[in-house]
């Protein structure tokens, strides 16, 4: 079954169910949309990092290592000898 048909079942759930039925339906939806929101560790100054910007983060270093845009342990090394 495809997305649009999905949709338009589930919709035809919606429109007969009961009280019962909608809050499962509810807290289903609830509970997928606050996934993303979870905290997954935190920054050094304490600000909470949640799952999508942890995922974000990674797909952005991701891309600047695969565009050469990177340093490495070599020149880093060389670069702590001077601080």
């Amino acid at each position: 079954m495809n997305t649009a048909a999905l949709k338009k079942e589930l919709h035809s759930y919606i429109e007969k169910a009961d009280n019962r039925f909608l809050k499962m339906v509810y807290a289903l939806a609830k509970s997928y949309e606050d996934e993303e929101a979870i905290v997954v560790g935190y920054e050094v100054d304490g600000t909470p990092i949640t799952k999508e910007a942890l995922i974000k983060e990674a797909r952005e270093a991701s891309a600047q290592v695969k565009s050469g845009n990177y340093i490495t342990q070599e020149d880093l090394e060389k670069k702590v000898e001077n601080w």
